[in-house]
């Protein structure tokens, strides 16, 4: 392939890539506790097999633009005060911690239920974990203290487990969950800071999601019409072989 071509390919699936992503944060800005995906970008040269080159011979290494990875944005989002005395909010670093078929989730969602048992759960009926493990509540008054204490009528029923997590270690799923890398253990936080009665919103940032959207689209038809440009030329002079004036 023709290196520029090539070239405005790489370009151009790196923001097809973008565009995917930018329009996956959109769709959840209205989604509880949910973490903006963001992509990084780099510059990379081709692997050239020098061994074809005679001695002496110079070639260039061209150099491109790829998508050098994309990574969870675990900034803190704006806190919504509901005035629900199950919801709760971690100010800072943390996630709960949530009980799954699939093993313990995490999740900075904090719009919690009372379940038929009287468990404390996510609205995916996920139990929510405390220190004793599964949180029962049963029918009292529940009021969650800053430090993440859950009390049932004015008694301690146990506490929330709140967690860091590394952003390299965290993996997503569905439902504002996470799930973590093999082999990882996130660590317990001793003293958390909750607010109850609050849900804290996407950190996504509507304006600047759509201006990446517009920028990245217009990226996009840019190295469209290198690559026709490109192409242009070589059907030109294809044409030409043979020609004379």
């Amino acid at each position: 392939m023709d290196q520029g071509i090539y070239t405005a390919a790489a370009g151009a699936i790196a923001m097809e890539e973008r565009l995917a992503i930018i329009s996956n944060n959109l769709a959840n800005i209205n989604t509880a506790g949910f973490k903006k995906n963001a992509v990084s970008f780099e510059e990379f040269q081709r692997v050239l097999d020098a061994s074809l080159l005679s001695p002496g011979q110079y070639r260039s290494i061209p150099v491109d633009v790829i998508l050098g990875g994309q990574y969870i944005d675990t900034a803190q989002g704006s806190f919504r005060d509901t005035g629900n005395p199950l919801d709760a909010a971690i100010v800072g670093e943390g996630f709960f911690v949530v009980n799954t078929e699939n093993g313990p989730r995490y999740t900075r969602a904090g719009a919690f239920q009372i379940s038929p048992e009287g468990l404390l759960v996510t609205p995916q009926g996920y139990p929510v974990q405390g220190q004793g493990g599964d949180i029962t509540v049963g029918s009292g008054i529940v009021t969650i203290d800053s430090q993440g204490r859950i009390m049932v009528d004015g008694n301690i029923a146990d506490v929330l487990q709140i967690v860091a997590v590394e952003d390299y270690a965290l993996m997503r799923e569905g439902n504002s969950l996470f799930a973590v890398r093999e082999g990882y253990v996130p660590e317990i936080i001793d003293v958390p800071d909750i607010r109850q009665g609050c849900i804290e919103s996407a950190n996504v940032d509507p304006i600047g999601e759509m201006i990446g959207l517009i920028t990245t689209q217009r990226a996009y038809e840019s190295f469209q019409r290198v690559i026709k440009s490109v192409d242009d030329a070589y059907a030109q002079s294809i044409r030409n072989v043979g020609t004379t004036a």
